[in-house]
């Protein structure tokens, strides 16, 4: 790592992004693309800024600069997606540091510019991710139970009876209508694999995002503003394509909905390189197979996104008297998009609820939080003045409690992780000093 050494203002501020919940692992294609993104003194704020939305005068007291100076620095940080402003109904304005994932890795490839060499970045957020032969954002985002987002199911190939079950949190539908405010963006990662000249055939302005994020994209000019017609129309042409819609993973007021391909989208790649570690992503449905209608064509097989379909030997059947295999859903690990429903022409496909829902946090919040808690992070976003001796010393403190056994015990069971993720909801408006005698 000496070579990284002579780079402190890039290396302090990859410090302060790895300490969000969705992290950002040392690598030095990390390092060249926030030299690609960050000046020398932008990167000095973005390292002082808190971890939760803080005022230009806190801001700039962290990073030793005057408050007009580090205004400017943020106005600039926040057109280039690496900053989110927040007006306030004072007239003040608060900011937050954006994270990688679901930040601005996206927002720096959602729209056309060139004020930076969209080429090179995305050479370098390629190389990052995937290049990279220990896996480090793959297995960070593997890590804990709490996904980024979650799949919905292709409502269109519900059977009435299964279709009157679902809440509206998992119908893309309602979540398009009760968004109140909608933007359309290019999808990042169809922009990157463009750039990479592996593009695909799938439309690039798909990349919804909503309420409040819609609003800061806007805004920032990282989105144009949609109604809601258009935002349905965009739903419905993504599922006609096979593409999953992924929605953040929160009940309330959720920020996005991305319509994945498989040949682009990291997620499902992420998914398809770490399948294995115990997380359980699903729209709360999941595909079944009728092994008597089954041909054993292999369409559906061809067609999953996430590679858990597989051709097993199998006996005629009256219905498919030539066949030799059948296909087979691995269920635990079947998203439940239905994206396989609607590429079989034999109708041996349908979607069946999983039985007991996963857990959906109610509020980005809450999953942030969560997230935090199961990386080992929620020290920083509760002392997250790096700047002041006694966030530092209380971060230690907590950090310690929560690798005691007996806390990581208790916080493996979800119940109990959701109980305690609430009660830091509560405390976190409460004084440290209070929350200090809580604990």
């Amino acid at each position: 790592m000496g070579h990284l050494t002579t780079k402190g203002e890039y290396f302090a501020l990859q410090q302060r992004l790895d300490m969000h919940p969705i992290g950002a692992p040392m690598h030095k294609e990390l390092i060249a693309l926030l030299e690609e993104l960050y000046s020398p003194e932008e990167c000095r704020v973005a390292a002082a800024m808190p971890l939760r939305f803080a005022s230009g005068r806190t801001i700039a007291g962290n990073a030793k600069l005057d408050e007009k100076t580090t205004e400017q620095i943020l106005q600039t940080l926040v057109r280039k997606g690496l900053v989110v402003d927040l007006p306030k109904p004072s007239g003040k304005t608060v900011y937050y540091l954006n994270p990688t994932l679901l930040g601005f890795f996206e927002f720096t490839m959602m729209r056309v510019r060139d004020d930076i060499d969209q080429k090179k970045v995305a050479q370098h957020l390629w190389n990052y991710i995937h290049e990279d032969p220990d896996k480090a954002v793959f297995n960070m985002i593997g890590k804990g139970d709490t996904f980024i987002a979650r799949p919905l199911v292709h409502e269109d190939v519900l059977e009435p009876d299964v279709f009157s079950e679902v809440l509206d949190y998992e119908k893309a539908s309602e979540v398009i209508a009760n968004a109140g405010f909608w933007g359309e963006g290019l999808c990042y990662c169809r922009h990157v694999k463009r750039h990479l000249d592996e593009g695909c055939d799938k439309p690039e302005d798909h990349c919804l995002s909503l309420g409040f994020g819609a609003q800061y994209l806007v805004n920032s000019g990282h989105a144009k503003k949609i109604d809601k017609q258009r935002a349905l129309d965009v739903l419905a042409n993504a599922r006609e394509l096979d593409l999953v819609q992924m929605c953040d993973n929160a009940k309330k007021r959720p920020l996005f909905i991305c319509n994945c391909c498989k040949c682009c989208c990291e997620m499902l790649d992420g998914l398809r390189t770490i399948p294995h570690s115990g997380k359980v992503v699903t729209s709360n449905y999941m595909a079944v197979i009728d092994d008597d209608v089954c041909n054993g064509c292999g369409k559906c097989v061809k067609a999953c996104p996430v590679n858990v379909i597989e051709l097993v030997a199998a006996e005629p059947t009256d219905q498919a008297p030539k066949r030799r295999k059948k296909a087979a859903v691995n269920t635990e690990l079947c998203l439940g998009c239905g994206i396989c429903h609607r590429n079989c022409t034999f109708n041996a496909i349908a979607l069946k609820p999983i039985g007991q829902r996963t857990y959906t946090p109610d509020t980005t919040t809450e999953k942030l939080l969560m997230m935090a808690v199961e990386q080992g992070k929620l020290q920083h976003m509760i002392f997250d003045n790096q700047n002041k001796i006694s966030h530092r010393a209380l971060g230690s403190i907590l950090s310690g409690i929560l690798k005691l056994p007996p806390a990581k015990q208790l916080l493996a069971r979800k119940q109990l992780r959701s109980k305690f993720v609430n009660m830091m909801l509560d405390t976190l408006s409460m004084t440290k000093e209070s929350w200090i005698k809580k604990i």
